[in-house]
């Protein structure tokens, strides 16, 4: 169930035909505003969120600008210490 807030809310869904009820990939786009982050070991996602952004649960967000990292775990693997990511501007509504 997706509700007027969701981040998925413009995704479409699967139909008949393609036999698999769910939705489809949102497609990411990178917003207006980004800062650069340089990787520290001890870096999380949910900090990182609540840092930028007061709240810890819009963690996706720094994960969908940085698509070359799958899964959020990635964000903290060792090896990536010193690579740059980029943090999106706040929005209100997300």
């Amino acid at each position: 169930m997706r509700t007027r807030e969701s981040r998925y809310i413009q995704t479409r869904l699967f139909t008949e035909r393609d036999r698999f009820d769910g939705f489809r990939e949102r497609q990411l786009t990178l917003p207006d505003g980004l800062v650069e982050h340089m990787l520290n070991s001890d870096d999380r996602l949910d900090h990182m969120a609540d840092n930028y952004y007061k709240k810890d649960r819009r963690w996706w967000r720094v994960l969908d600008a940085n698509a070359d990292f799958l899964y959020g775990f990635d964000v903290m693997d060792e090896t990536n210490e010193g690579e740059v990511i980029v943090i999106p501007a706040s929005r209100d509504n997300s």
